[in-house]
């Protein structure tokens, strides 16, 4: 009985912390949820991943919700990117009961690191804001709000590469397990998205992804339904707390410790 408990509060706490640094960072909880299915619950890798990406749908929906609040969630940008990422996350998920993920692993790591370097060292103005290239051909998609302090994002995207890269990012997801944010969110920000709108908007983008790879997962047999209950009140409560982390962090902050989660699961897919 006692055992059984620990193991429930284990499994608990996974949830926490997925939700509070999934939310924060807008990875959507699974880069912690896998290791912690892992090696908490004894789950084989497929059904860690499977569990995980189900999971995710709860990190992502009520991160989502939060930064609705804020108003730094961009919903166009959202439901476009993932006309490409849905159908690339449910191919990856199908694609693990195929394809052995050693070497798939270890090439993704190194990709991670690359991401997470040209995440913390894209250029800055000499005032310490963001500099992206802005482009105003065809296919720019010019967006522009305010959130609910008052604070007015404007940007543009490129849709010619927004859709191929959130295919990529969306097999990546059903794949692995991550929920996809270890891509989208620098590819939203060399797209010229702000850090904390791509955070934001990438959680939306999560929820629909994972639901995407969890559906594949579910065929597949690879999600337990009993610690995926587990999962969720932990999840819920560290979301909000995650979300209410990043509106009071500065943009370098996010970038740096953004970078920093991206090469600590590098080294534990690695590891794994």
């Amino acid at each position: 009985m006692f055992e059984a408990l620990i193991y429930l509060l284990s499994i608990i706490l996974a949830g926490l912390f997925a939700g509070f640094f999934g939310a924060m960072l807008g990875l959507g909880g699974g880069v912690i949820m896998v290791p912690a299915l892992i090696f908490l619950a004894r789950f084989d890798a497929h059904n860690a991943i499977g569990t995980s990406i189900a999971a995710t749908v709860f990190t992502g929906a009520t991160s989502a919700f939060a930064y609705h609040r804020q108003g730094r969630l961009d919903w166009g940008l959202a439901l476009v990117a993932e006309m490409a990422t849905m159908p690339g996350s449910f191919l990856g998920a199908v694609l693990t009961g195929f394809i052995t993920p050693g070497p798939l692993k270890a090439l993704f790591s190194i990709f991670l690191v690359a991401l997470a370097l040209s995440v913390i060292l894209m250029k800055r103005s000499p005032g310490g804001e963001e500099v992206f290239k802005r482009s105003d051909g065809i296919t720019a998609w010019k967006r522009s709000f305010r959130d609910s302090r008052g604070e007015v994002f404007t940007y543009s995207v490129d849709l010619l590469k927004l859709l191929p890269a959130s295919f990529l990012a969306g097999v990546v997801s059903g794949f692995f397990g991550v929920g996809g944010g270890t891509v989208k969110i620098p590819v939203l920000y060399h797209l010229g998205v702000p850090m904390h709108v791509a955070i934001a908007t990438s959680m939306l983008m999560i929820t629909l992804t994972a639901l995407s790879g969890a559906i594949g997962h579910l065929i597949l047999g690879h999600i337990k339904l009993l610690e995926l209950l587990a999962l969720a009140p932990g999840i819920i409560a560290g979301t909000q707390l995650g979300a209410s982390a990043a509106r009071r962090a500065k943009s370098l902050t996010l970038r740096r410790i953004f970078s920093l989660a991206l090469i600590v699961v590098a080294i534990l897919l690695l590891m794994g």
